[in-house]
């Protein structure tokens, strides 16, 4: 890929500070600057090299960039678009790693509209339940998707510059419409989330003695439960409607589940957990 001039991530947690190693350590920008509010995440970006340059705003960052890739909870990234729009040059391609889309869209495209920088949602399907700029790794999206979401089918030019950053970082890009990914992730990625909360609320709600019989078993189930409830709490908010019906869909599953071990049909309970194992088995390889 041509080699980006100026990067700037405005945001440094697990997400912003992986993309800048990953970055520096492939040389896809010969600048990169990021903005983090606190000092200290600052100075140990400066530290660890994640970054060349670091602003404790985004206004500060993302001047003279050629590509600004906004890793904030996705409530906040319009209203930080809003608080930087003056300094975006013209050509500027703006996208962000958001987990939903559509509302994100609706809201930045107009941000923009007169400034000669362009929008091209992007959301590398990556991450883990640990947060901060501490578990920050350069490998965290090699050989992950990103799902990147051109509003309209509008800036051919902005979309070749996101492609060309995800795929530089080892990534494989696919292209949907807004609308499509967010029904597509609320499926497989925010009804689990919303699942294994459920899953730990459960087991261990009333009885502070369940804790001690948990084993690997439930952590593993419930792993991505430990994530933040400040970004799923945005999540759940700009991708309701979708999760709406999915959690219907698996509330139904549930009840069906319910009714064969009432009935005593545990032949067909067999059947049942055969089945989701052999359809895990597809996506895993037989992995585990």
């Amino acid at each position: 890929m041509k080699q980006i001039d100026t990067l700037a991530i405005v945001g440094l947690g697990l997400m912003g500070a992986s993309l800048g190693l990953a970055v520096r350590a492939r040389g896809l920008a010969r600048h990169v600057v990021g903005s983090a509010r606190r000092e200290e995440t600052r100075t140990e970006a400066l530290q660890r090299g994640i970054v060349d340059a670091v602003h404790a705003t985004a206004l500060e960052a993302v001047r003279d960039a050629d590509l600004v890739v906004f890793c904030l909870p996705v409530l906040s990234i319009p209203e930080s678009v809003q608080g930087c729009r003056a300094a975006l040059r013209k050509g500027c391609v703006v996208t962000d790693v958001g987990s939903t889309k559509a509302e994100l869209a609706q809201a930045i495209v107009p941000l923009l509209s007169d400034t000669g920088a362009c929008f091209v949602g992007s959301h590398p399907i990556a991450g883990s339940e640990q947060t901060g700029l501490a578990a920050a790794r350069a490998d965290l999206y090699a050989n992950a998707v990103v799902v990147m979401t051109p509003p309209d089918g509008r800036s051919a030019a902005g979309s070749a510059a996101v492609r060309a950053l995800w795929e530089g970082v080892g990534s494989t890009v696919v292209v949907m419409t807004p609308e499509a990914h967010d029904r597509m992730l609320a499926r497989t990625s925010h009804l689990p989330h919303l699942a294994a909360a459920a899953l730990v609320r459960t087991a261990l709600a009333g009885d502070p003695g369940a804790a001690g019989f948990c084993g690997s078993g439930f952590r593993d189930t419930t792993r991505v439960a430990g994530s933040s409830e400040d970004i799923w709490h945005d999540i759940v908010k700009t991708n309701h409607a979708a999760l709406e019906t999915e959690l219907a869909a698996f509330a139904s599953e549930i009840t069906q589940l319910r009714q064969l071990i009432a009935d005593g049909k545990f032949d067909a309970v067999r059947r049942w957990l055969a089945e989701a194992r052999r359809m895990r088995d597809k996506v895993t390889d037989g992995q585990g």
